[in-house]
């Protein structure tokens, strides 16, 4: 498709991914010959990434999460949460938060990324640890994507950060909240900030303040950013 726009628009094309889709572009990019991306990719533009996955993903596995839609009942989405192979791949990485963090804290026991496979066993989900290592290699090097990057990240609204569960895993948790845009947690977003100098392509960082994650795609910045890389404004 990128190819087919580029012969038929007369140029290299402008990618945009929004939050996990920037897990699936990275990927892809990572995956193609520099000659090509030289060729056919203009810039990207990456909105809202999860580059080093997101704390929140931890109560989603545990207990559900149905984001602030008070209608619909966390623990009855859990198990279709759970299935998905995409959700076990955005757990927090070690090169984001260092290895001794609590994500996941109950009056027995705590959870950090070094316990994920225990994690997994004590909410009875073990078919989630398989889906965890199958995903985790897929970007873990972090390879920069070798094409002009515009990062634009969210802050300055509440994000989940760590979970306190007096009843593990079947209750609702006290969250406690860090910086971010609601969902990926700023030490995630600010990932892309380590390949300014790991490739020769500009690394731009943009943040939007107050930006929430899923109405950044609306934002007035946001279009105006995109429109012009679009129309070289």
């Amino acid at each position: 498709m990128i190819e087919l726009m580029y012969e038929q628009n007369g140029g290299p094309v402008v990618l945009i991914a929004h939050s996990m889709g920037n897990m699936y572009t990275l990927y892809f990019l990572n995956h193609q010959t520099q000659d090509w991306k030289d060729k056919y990719i203009k810039d990207y533009v990456s909105l809202g990434a999860p580059w080093g996955g997101v704390a929140k993903t931890l109560r989603v596995l545990a207990s559900g999460d149905n984001n602030r839609i008070p209608v619909i009942s966390s623990l009855k989405i859990r198990d279709q949460q759970r299935s998905a192979v995409s959700t076990n791949w955005l757990l927090p990485y070690n090169y984001t938060w260092p290895p001794d963090k609590i994500f996941v804290s109950t009056p027995t026991v705590n959870y950090t990324l070094q316990d994920y496979q225990k994690f997994y066993k004590d909410i009875n989900f073990e078919d989630g640890w398989l889906m965890r290592q199958d995903t985790e290699p897929l970007v873990y090097q972090m390879t920069p994507p070798g094409v002009r990057l515009h990062c634009l990240f969210g802050t300055g609204v509440e994000t989940p950060d760590s979970f306190y569960y007096e009843a593990f895993p079947d209750k609702e948790p006290k969250i406690y909240y860090s910086d971010g845009d609601g969902t990926v947690n700023l030490e995630s977003a600010l990932q892309c900030k380590k390949w300014v100098d790991m490739q020769k392509q500009e690394v731009i960082l943009s943040e939007l303040s107050g930006n929430e994650h899923i109405e950044m795609l609306s934002n007035a910045t946001t279009i105006s950013y995109v429109k012009k890389l679009l129309f070289d404004l």
